[in-house]
């Protein structure tokens, strides 16, 4: 059976060093590269298409967020897998302010995804769910305790 990753974290959280790192081989679609909802829908239609493992590299905040993703998983007979990245608001400003150009945003952007960050429960339809943190050798990768 093939997966459906959703990561879930506020800017700044490692999620996209964590797709590169641990989930490489998977389709990556991110709207940070993509910009537009209609250009992920399409890149997401041609990964289902060709059955491959799927990442949802997005910030993914709220239950509403998720909710699509999961659906659109489920709907293609897939497994999904969520990864939420344990983040503290001030690493992710000092990780962001070590960005260049459009990759910077904001550290008012990061506060408000951090105060609309709804925790994850398997309740939403996940069949695994991880809570991922960053040490100094990559990254720790346990299971989900509700």
């Amino acid at each position: 059976m093939q997966i459906l990753a959703i990561m879930i974290g506020i800017q700044g959280s490692g999620k996209s060093t964590f797709c590169k790192t641990c989930l490489s081989k998977y389709e990556r679609v991110s709207l940070d590269d993509l910009h537009t909802r209609n250009k992920e829908k399409t890149a997401l239609d041609i990964a289902f298409e060709k059955n491959c493992n799927i990442v949802i590299d997005n910030t993914n905040p709220k239950i509403d967020d998720r909710k699509k993703y999961i659906k659109m998983g489920i709907d293609h007979g897939y497994r999904i897998v969520g990864y939420f990245m344990q983040s503290q608001i001030r690493e992710c400003i000092e990780r962001n302010s070590l960005r260049t150009g459009k990759a910077r945003i904001p550290n008012t952007a990061i506060a408000a995804t951090s105060n609309k960050l709804q925790m994850p429960s398997k309740e939403e339809g996940f069949h695994e769910l991880y809570y991922v943190s960053i040490t100094e050798d990559g990254f720790n990768i346990d299971e989900w305790r509700e």
